[in-house]
This record gives structure tokens, C-alpha cells and sequence, in this order.
């Protein structure tokens, strides 16, 4: 019951529900204070204005209660169901007028209803019907048709089936797993907070939510089973049943029937980066049990955006169930383009120019690709989540070097992290020396040194001295650059502080004999690159049965075309759930949006060549 109560706090806040937006009613007609609260709103600066109606209720005797409201409906359009509880907690009903009780009976409605406690919310939505002022009238009609969708979810109905089957003799695990395993987590929250006052049903949702929360992560599933069981020792159903069950039941996992693949024909810059696509996408197929392997047709196009229309339609011409590619941007925009090229299931194996054209193709288009911004973007978020806030920014002079440089930027400042200094350098020089001792401010520490011989007339026996404010760097370094700076970095008194970059500062694997001079680096990498990891034991064996595979982009490109065939039974279950997640060749996938891959991966430190996993850490707090 303990974990059946804490999972309901920490996931109801993941409700798939967006909150509706609080009134625009300030309740003090005329003030200058609420005005700007209002701003705020207006702003989606939902809780900062909670917290500032909250300040405005202590300070205002006669208008408190209402004001509190005010924030209760700030803190649900935050997502913050905790916050919003304890606002409503403390206002006095006996002071409100008419229209105000209405306004606190339909914040807990929503309050009701995001916590899945659909009757409660229904009763409290019907006894405001009769008496909404005009405008209240909107937000009671949005309530309404949210509740309406909620109480019509499949889920219910298996819920309803559940009940029913707990009680008969041959009941178990099984069938609890095949009435609601497919269901999103959010929606097996929303009825667990229903069934609180039934324990028969408890221990099989808990097992369900247990499930689904790692249902493609064999790892983390054995262990969350296990966890389970010991937490239901009573019950004549085990961990191991459970596993069984659900690795058959993956097995019946819908695949298309028949797959065309674009790929770059023979006389196209592209040919053999494709064929080491081609080469994962056999590997991926072959993996699949005969019975689930579908009818693969590669398709080779020109150079042209023009040749995957041709291809597309003739596609459909042929019946084909499911799309994937093509692999350059450039067709990959001009398939997005396309009017309703949605209507054949899609998997691109790039970004289009324009993301937002994904929404608009219709049907099911989704994209995963292998972008290097999103490395940086990782790198940033562990920067700032171990406590880094003050960046030096080192990246190379390119098109690839400027976009990593500002992703972490981005990224890194949207955080609330401070650049103290951006600076590009030659990836064709071998000696940066008088870059770093200007990024580093060695160069002024000289300076002062020799400033202070000259008002002396004599030498100064001293050490130039780095800045001490920085306490990350950021190399936007390929693997050949990268090798050259880290050591001019320890030259200048720099090795201490945290190195960050993307894995393609490393060429591929790290090997010892080769990237010793990457040591103290840190850096998200794909888990095929990791000698520790399940994938890097594949890629171990596909090394010697696939040329090209130490080559690094075509390495990469090969685990791409195994992630496209394993993702293909589980997008439909993706778009509908974003917690759902697989274990990937190129990082945990998942699709939160619906169209575009996330990946997200493993943090390693460079460590005599090869890589380690490293434990959560934080800067250090005192001075250098």
C-alpha cells in the first residue's frame, strides 16, 4: 500500500491531460499588483504567479480567500497537484461569495479529476451547472468535455473486467497482465488512486504499473518483478510467472507486412553510409523470431529531394505497410512536405528542416536520427544537474563545431547556467596555446606579473595563475582535436575542472592505445559504443561479421538501422505513452511528442583510454 501511495504522488504529477488555464478574473478590480500576477499568467509563468497570489492572500485580509483560489488554479496550470491541494486546504468557505465558491468548487473538480477521482469530480461539476456566472461558463465547458473523455478511456472497462475476474478460482497474474498491460502508465495511476478502498485489486495493478513501467528493459524488469513479489508475498503468483508472460506476450507484437526502405543509390555521396544502414536493418530483421520477420523491398533513390516523391508513390502504388527512410535531410524535408504522406506509416531516418512539418503530414510520421545537438544538450543538463553553473565554451571552426557549441549554450543558459566565454578555434592548427591562455586568462595573469617586475626593476619569481570562476568546459572537439586539447588544457592548470563534450570527441569505442589524452573527459555516449553494456557486446560480435564497423559514423549508422527494426512493434504503444522507453543500440528511445525520437543516453568519464560509468556527483562548494 506504502509504494501503491507513492506511486501515485510521484506519477500523477504526468497526468496525460493538459491543465485548463486559470480564469482571467482578477478578483480586485483595478489593482496595479494583481495586473501584473495576470501578466504572468498571460506568460505561462504559472508558478511564480502562484507564489505571488499566494503573497498578495497574506497581505490582503479581505480579499485573501479569494486570492487563494487564484493560486490553486496557478498551481494545477503548473502541474503542481501538491501545491494546488494545499491552497485550496487553506481557504474559508464562510467568507466567499456565490460566484467565488463556484470558482473553488470547479478548481476542485480539476484538482479531483487530475488525481483520477472522476466521481467526485463529476458531482462537483453537475452542482455548479446551475449557477456559473458568464465567466465561468468557458472554463465549467472545458471541465466537462475533459471529464467526458476521461470516463469514456478503455482503461475503465478493463478495470471494470478486472473486478469481475478477481474473485473467480483460476484467476492470476496472467490475466491481470492481459487486461491492462497495453494502457499507459498514466492511465493505470489515474484508476490505482480509484481502487484504494479495494485491496483484492491492489497488489495486481501494482504489478501491472511495475510492468508496464519497464516492460522493454529485460534488466530493469527482472528487477522491478523481484521488488514486486516481495512487496505481494502472500500470493500464489510469482516474479518469474510474470516474466514469462510478458516475454511471450512482446512476441505477439504487431509488425507490418511489408517494409519499403529508401536508401541512397550507388552514384549518390551517401551509397555507403546507406549500405551500412542497410547491413543494421538485416541485422535487426534477422534478429526478430521467423514468424514476426516482414517482407523487406529496398528501394535505391537519386541524389534529388524530387526521387523519394517518386519513390513514395510508388510505394503506395504497391501496397507497402510502413515506410523507412531516407536517410538525407533534404529528402527527409521534402517527404515531411509531402500532403498527407502520413497516409503510409513512416520512420525517418533523419530530421526535416522544418520539425513541425512531422505534426503536419498526418497519420503516423515519426523520425530518429542521430543528431549531434543532442549530446550537447545532455551534456549541459548533467552539467547543471551536478551542480556546474559557470561554462567556458571551446568549439572547433565548423557548421558541426557552431551547432554543438549552441545546443550547450542554449541548453546550458535555459538552466540557469552562466558562459563566461565562447570561443572557436582551428581544428587544423595543432598548438592552441594562445587561445587557452585567453579563454583561461592566463594571458592577464602574465600581464599583471610583468607589471608588477617592471614597477619593481627587477624579475618576480611567480606562476601565471588561470581564472578560478569557471568550474566546467565544454570542448565542441572531434576525436582528432580533441586529443590535442585536453593536454594543452592540463598545460594551463585546467585538468581540474570538468571536461565535458559529445562522444564523437572519441573516434567510435574508447581504446586504450589511442585515447589515453581523452582521460578526465566526460561525456553522454551511446550505449553501442560501451564495452559494458549489452550493446557494446553486439556491436563486439557484429565487428567481425560487418566490414566498415570501425569506422565511426558508419558504426553508428549500422546501430541506427537495428534501433529503426526494433522500434517498429512498439511506436504505436510510444505515441500514446511517453514513459514507455526502449533499451536502444544509440540510447534509450522514447517518443514524447509523438514524432520525434528522444534519445537518451548513458554519462561515461574517459578513464585510461576507455570509458566508465560514473556515480551522480556534485561540484565541489569550496574555492579553488
Amino acid at each position: 500500500m506504502k509504494r501503491t501511495l507513492a506511486l501515485l504522488v510521484a506519477l500523477a504529477l504526468l497526468a496525460a491531460c493538459a491543465p485548463s488555464g486559470p480564469g482571467t478574473r482578477s478578483g480586485v478590480a483595478g489593482d496595479e499588483d494583481i495586473a501584473r500576477i495576470e501578466g504572468m499568467l498571460a506568460a505561462g509563468d504559472h508558478e511564480d504567479a502562484a507564489l505571488a497570489f499566494e503573497q498578495e492572500a497574506l497581505t490582503r485580509p479581505l480579499a485573501g480567500d479569494r486570492l487563494m483560489i487564484r493560486a490553486a488554479e496557478a498551481w494545477l496550470a503548473a502541474d503542481r497537484l501538491e501545491e494546488a491541494e494545499l491552497a485550496l486546504g487553506r481557504i474559508d468557505t464562510a467568507t466567499l461569495a456565490d460566484d467565488d465558491l463556484v470558482r473553488l468548487d470547479l478548481a476542485q473538480a480539476e484538482l479531483a479529476m487530475r488525481r483520477g477521482d472522476l466521481a467526485n469530480a463529476g458531482w462537483l461539476l453537475a452542482s455548479t451547472a446551475g449557477r456559473l456566472p458568464g465567466d465561468l461558463e468557458r472554463r465549467h465547458a472545458t471541465l466537462e468535455a475533459r471529464l467526458l473523455e476521461l470516463e469514456s478511456r478503455p482503461v475503465r472497462g478493463a478495470l471494470t473486467a478486472l473486478r469481475e475476474a478477481v474473485g473467480e478460482p483460476d484467476f492470476g497474474g496472467d490475466t491481470a497482465l492481459s487486461l491492462m498491460l497495453e494502457f499507459p502508465v498514466s492511465d493505470l495511476e489515474r484508476v490505482l488512486y480509484q481502487v484504494g478502498d479495494q485491496p483484492r485489486l491492489l497488489p495486481w495493478l501494482d504489478l501491472v504499473i511495475s510492468a508496464r513501467e519497464n516492460l522493454l528493459d529485460d534488466p530493469e524488469l527482472g528487477e522491478a518483478l523481484a521488488s514486486w513479489e516481495r512487496r505481494w508475498p502472500e500470493l500464489d503468483y510469482g516474479a518469474e510467472e510474470a516474466r514469462r508472460w510478458i516475454a511471450a506476450w512482446r512476441q505477439t507484437r504487431p509488425m507490418p507486412d511489408r517494409i519499403t526502405v529508401l536508401l541512397p543509390a550507388a552514384d549518390t555521396a551517401l551509397h555507403r553510409p546507406g549500405e551500412a544502414l542497410r547491413e543494421g536493418l538485416m541485422a535487426g530483421w534477422l534478429g526478430l523470431p521467423p514468424q514476426q520477420r516482414p517482407e523487406l523491398d529496398f528501394r535505391y533513390i537519386g541524389p534529388e529531394p524530387a526521387d523519394v516523391l517518386a519513390a513514395w508513390f510508388d510505394a503506395r502504388e504497391n501496397g507497402t505497410d510502413f515506410l523507412i527512410g531516407p536517410l538525407d535531410r533534404r529528402k527527409a524535408q521534402a517527404l515531411a512536405e509531402l500532403p498527407d504522406a502520413g497516409v503510409i506509416p513512416t520512420l525517418l531516418l533523419n530530421l526535416p528542416d522544418e520539425i513541425g512539418r512531422l505534426a503536419e503530414a498526418g497519420g503516423e510520421m515519426a523520425a530518429l536520427a542521430l543528431p549531434p545537438e543532442t549530446e550537447a544538450e545532455l551534456a549541459a543538463i548533467h552539467a547543471l544537474a551536478t551542480g556546474r553553473r559557470r561554462a567556458l565554451v571551446l568549439s572547433q571552426y565548423s557548421d558541426w563545431g557552431e551547432r554543438v557549441a549552441d545546443a550547450f549554450i542554449e541548453t546550458f543558459t535555459l538552466g540557469g547556467g552562466q558562459v563566461l566565454a565562447d570561443r572557436i578555434y582551428d581544428p587544423e592548427l595543432p598548438d592552441h596555446s594562445t587561445l587557452l591562455k585567453e579563454v583561461l586568462e592566463v594571458d592577464r595573469s602574465e600581464a599583471r606579473i610583468d607589471r608588477v617586475a617592471g614597477l619593481l626593476g627587477d624579475e618576480v619569481e611567480s606562476v601565471a595563475q588561470r581564472r578560478t570562476d569557471a568550474d566546467v568546459i565544454f570542448l565542441g572537439a572531434r576525436a582528432t582535436d580533441g586529443r590535442l586539447l585536453r593536454p594543452q588544457l592540463e598545460f594551463f592548470d585546467a585538468g581540474d575542472l570538468t571536461l565535458m563534450a559529445t562522444s564523437y570527441i572519441v573516434d567510435g569505442a574508447p581504446r586504450p592505445e589511442r585515447d589515453r589524452d581523452l582521460d578526465g573527459i566526460t561525456t553522454p555516449m551511446p550505449p553501442w559504443f560501451l564495452d559494458f553494456t549489452a550493446a557494446g557486446a553486439v556491436r563486439d560480435r557484429a565487428a567481425s561479421l560487418y566490414a566498415g564497423l570501425d569506422n565511426a559514423t558508419l558504426s553508428r549508422l549500422h546501430a541506427l538501422g537495428r534501433d529503426a527494426i526494433a522500434l517498429l512493434p512498439w511506436l504505436s504503444m510510444m505515441r500514446t505513452d511517453p514513459t514507455l522507453t526502449l533499451p536502444g543500440m544509440m540510447g534509450r528511445l522514447s517518443l514524447p511528442d509523438g514524432h520525434v525520437i528522444q534519445r537518451d543516453l548513458p554519462i561515461v568519464r574517459i578513464e585510461g583510454g576507455r570509458a566508465r560509468p560514473i556515480e551522480f556527483e556534485h561540484a565541489p562548494t569550496t574555492p579553488r
